[in-house]
């Protein structure tokens, strides 16, 4: 599964979050973007990440 395909997976937030950094937004304006506290940006960008990889692992070790 590509990264594309494994983003739309995501719950939206988690989804959107990546997108937005992606974009080049920094954190502040992704806690703009997403209205939530600053702090709140950088574990939910580790937990979104964490969450992409299984998506993609799992599609992996899924026999052909």
């Amino acid at each position: 599964m590509d990264q594309a395909l494994a983003l739309q997976r995501l719950p939206e937030v988690y989804a959107a979050a990546l997108r937005l950094r992606d974009a080049g937004l920094d954190e502040d304006a992704i806690a703009d973007e997403l209205g939530m506290e600053r702090a709140a940006v950088e574990p939910l960008l580790r937990v979104a990440e964490a969450k992409l990889a299984a998506l993609i692992a799992e599609a992996e070790d899924e026999p052909a």
